[in-house]
């Protein structure tokens, strides 16, 4: 009775996207048959936006909640993430990075492998071999050190996605650091992160691999955009910034020459951010770009654990 209860509740906090729940692992059987969040219907969501809502008193990974263009709402006990199985990737992950998160020392696990919650089967790490690509994190498994079962979240293969190495190790690793060190900041942010995988299916490039040296076609898709946004929702400051950066080997610059409003990410991706946002809210933080709140706190180039 109590493992149904607390299911159920469990099924409670994701669908209503707010609550305050503990990221342990031990909170959150793994093991078990883990777990297909439903979501609002539009009408539902809607209704609910236009309902009291304190932005500043929400916390937790699924503080806020994200449509599904392509794929399933499905959560670990670290993060939350929408698997898109046409694409074998997930078409966002969102979690929030407190200042204990991100200041952690846990070790990196390197342990890729199938994430064992994904009904159908995510993508096998042996399908990247010799592909030309890295397993790009959408949650960096720096951001995972708090916990060893966070860390194991993170190098499940429904949060690897095909980036170019230079993108991998150069700007988006930048900008990774630079979420850890606003949340060191402001004490705890809010990251939604994702490749944008609203592409024409005729246009669509799938990774190839090489399996005992003959070469196959895997059902991986390679985007050609990555999207991260960060939302600091505490005063005295509540603000918003997104990122929408190309997955190539000439990519260059700083991370702030890719701003983007999220409304445009919105439009890119065809995913509603933030649903659960009061429509007045979602219009004042999302429609925007204003990178002038967080270019006062930046790392100025020192690593916040790195990788």
């Amino acid at each position: 009775m109590k493992t149904f209860l607390s299911t159920m509740a469990l099924f409670s906090l994701c669908l209503c996207g707010c609550g305050n729940a503990k990221k342990s692992a031990e909170n959150i059987n793994e093991s078990g048959d883990m777990r297909e969040v439903q979501q609002h219907s539009t009408a539902e969501r809607k209704k609910f936006s236009n309902s009291g809502f304190d932005v500043k008193e929400h916390t937790g990974d699924d503080a806020f909640a994200h449509s599904n263009k392509f794929g399933k709402t499905y959560r670990h006990s670290s993060l939350l993430l929408s698997y898109s199985e046409d694409d074998e990737q997930a078409e966002w992950v969102c979690y929030e990075l407190t200042k204990e998160e991100a200041t952690a020392s846990g070790k990196r696990s390197n342990n890729f492998m199938q994430d064992p919650i994904i009904p159908t089967g995510s993508a096998q790490p042996y399908e990247y071999r010799n592909s030309g690509y890295d397993k790009g994190h959408l949650a960096p498994s720096a951001d995972m050190k708090f916990d060893r079962q966070a860390m194991q979240n993170s190098f499940y293969m429904s949060n690897i996605t095909p980036q170019t190495h230079k993108l991998n190790t150069g700007i988006w690793n930048n900008l990774e650091q630079q979420c850890r060190f606003w949340a060191r900041v402001f004490n705890r942010v809010h990251i939604v992160t994702g490749p944008v995988l609203n592409i024409d299916p005729k246009k669509k490039k799938k990774l190839t691999y090489t399996d005992y040296g003959i070469e196959k076609k895997s059902n991986i898709t390679i985007p050609e955009h990555y999207y991260k946004i960060v939302f600091d929702n505490a005063e005295p400051e509540i603000k918003m910034i997104a990122f929408l950066i190309p997955n190539t080997n000439d990519v260059k610059g700083s991370y702030f020459d890719y701003a983007v409003s999220v409304d445009h990410l919105e439009e890119l991706t065809g995913i509603d951010f933030f649903s659960n946002l009061p429509l007045k809210v979602q219009e004042q933080y999302e429609s925007s770009v204003d990178v002038e709140p967080w270019k006062k706190f930046t790392n100025k180039g020192k690593q916040y654990n790195k990788y």
